[in-house]
């Protein structure tokens, strides 16, 4: 994937400002593509996996909750908001998920903000028990 185009990553960065950790929010992650003149947009938190202790192998998400409001302020035009509060089957890899239809400086945008981060994508931080402390991965 290259790099996104300006007005997308001032984008990002807007939205990204209304995600509030309730703790150590791990690395943000943001996948996105343009199908049929529409750029589908999902920012999530990463993963993080434990390493070493009566935990090692396994991965939390971290807490955290999004201000909406700020994140309809980063759209131009919005016309659709929805909540989606469970996966709908196994091939949905979202999950749960805020999803906002508008326009952003003249590009239709489909945004997502995932609850979790899809499970494609490798943890991007490592708690490291018994260093007591963190290891960013991306």
């Amino acid at each position: 994937m290259g790099s996104p185009p300006s007005w997308l990553s001032l984008f990002t960065d807007k939205v990204t400002t209304s995600i509030h950790a309730h703790n150590v929010l791990s690395p943000l992650g943001c996948h996105f593509q343009e199908i049929s003149g529409v750029w589908e947009i999902t920012i999530f938190a990463s993963r993080t996996e434990i390493v070493g202790g009566s935990q090692d192998g396994r991965s939390r998400h971290s807490p955290f909750s999004v201000d909406v409001a700020n994140v309809l302020s980063a759209f131009s035009d919005v016309e659709n908001i929805g909540w989606q509060a469970h996966r709908l089957d196994r091939q949905d890899d979202l999950g749960p998920h805020l999803s906002v239809d508008g326009t952003v400086e003249n590009h239709r945008v489909w945004l997502r903000v995932t609850s979790a981060a899809p499970e494609r994508f490798e943890p991007g931080r490592r708690a490291l028990v018994n260093q007591q402390g963190f290891e960013e991965v991306w």
